[in-house]
């Protein structure tokens, strides 16, 4: 898909600078899945204290074993 956008100068190129990504093609490709990502998180998160989990923690926490995560 070809895309004509007008961006601030200077906001583009401090972000382009920060990612350390070589081609503009794959640095909006980046931008693109950071955002979706943030806004799928941020669906989450709204469900925070509303969900009930109804299981036994220190059953979990045994079959689970110590020092693995």
């Amino acid at each position: 898909m070809f895309t004509s956008v007008e961006l601030e100068e200077e906001l583009f190129l401090k972000a382009w600078g920060l990612s350390r990504i070589k081609t503009k093609k794959a640095f909006f490709a980046e931008l693109l899945r950071v955002y979706v990502r943030l806004y799928e998180q941020a669906g989450v998160q709204s469900l925070r204290g509303k969900l009930v989990w109804d299981g036994d923690l220190a059953k979990v926490r045994e079959t689970r074993g110590a020092g693995s995560r």
